[in-house]
């Protein structure tokens, strides 16, 4: 990946109005990946919608940084059924006619 594509997670946390620690509170629990390039941080443009999602929980219904990994992984287990279900649907549809 090319350096210019990453996010530089200091200027992110910037834009955000975070604090740093919270990035890599996320990181440590697997919610997030980064990159380290010569001692700095950077977050892929692939990982910014997690990664946006996740401090929307934490700010808009104050969920802690420890709990944070408890609600992310119910949100993909919803998903995902929600994904089976329309499948579901779709293959029954198919079948009725």
């Amino acid at each position: 990946m090319a350096s210019q594509d990453l996010i530089l997670i200091s200027e992110f946390c910037t834009h955000y109005r975070i604090e740093t620690e919270f990035v890599y509170l996320l990181e440590e629990r697997g919610l997030i990946e980064t990159l380290t390039i010569n001692q700095a941080v950077y977050v892929q443009p692939d990982q910014l919608i997690r990664l946006e999602k996740l401090i929307r929980l934490h700010q808009d219904l104050a969920i802690h940084p420890d709990d944070l990994d408890v609600v992310a992984r119910l949100l993909e287990r919803i998903e995902s059924l929600q994904e089976e279900v329309s499948r579901l649907q779709q293959r029954l549809g198919f079948q009725e006619r």
